[in-house]
């Protein structure tokens, strides 16, 4: 805890979460789906392992289904470290910034976020329309793993919306740039 009484943990709560109900639901999903992925993926890998070197008979699909598993992993947590403001960034630079133009700074870096995950989320929807094919061990189609691009940009899309909303109508409520890197325990 911080003297003004706020949680400083990694999975402290935000302004937003602090605030609505809703808000504070969808990241508590978003948490969980992201533990359930590393979960399975984790089992996935460990039941290959144990197949291929214990029994010397590996299953044709964990390999496939722990790649799937992963990319979902990967495209579900960026949009979560979107929302806590843990991605990688060069807090040293913005230390050194007064608050108003750190925060102006950080509004103008979250605008580069939202036209580049705006235009991903479109192009990964277009792909996963698109695609044809099936995975060659499970039968799965290939545009499930589009869909992971559309899904994890679009909610990139949507908390960094959320973020400039914060940025302009509550600055006060910006983490301060060092406050991310002590929340990473760098």
């Amino acid at each position: 805890m911080t003297p003004s009484g706020e949680d400083d943990a990694p999975d402290a709560p935000d302004y937003l979460e602090r605030v609505s109900r809703p808000y504070r639901a969808a990241m508590q999903l978003e948490r969980a789906v992201c533990c359930l992925l590393l979960v399975a993926t984790f089992s996935v890998i460990f039941l290959q392992v144990v197949t291929r070197y214990v029994f010397s008979s590996p299953l044709p699909w964990t390999e496939e289904v722990a790649r799937f598993l992963l990319v979902w992993l990967t495209f579900a947590a960026a949009g979560y470290v979107t929302a806590r403001r843990l991605h990688i960034s060069v807090d040293l630079l913005m230390a050194g910034l007064g608050r108003r133009l750190a925060v102006a700074v950080d509004t103008f870096a979250m605008l580069v976020v939202v036209l580049v995950a705006g235009s991903m989320t479109v192009a990964a929807f277009g792909a996963a329309g698109e695609a044809t094919t099936h995975a060659p061990a499970t039968g799965l189609p290939v545009s499930v793993i589009y869909l992971a691009g559309f899904i994890g940009f679009g909610l990139m899309l949507a908390h960094s919306l959320f973020n400039i909303y914060v940025n302009v109508r509550h600055p006060r409520e910006v983490p301060k740039a060092m406050d991310s890197v002590e929340k990473e325990g760098i």
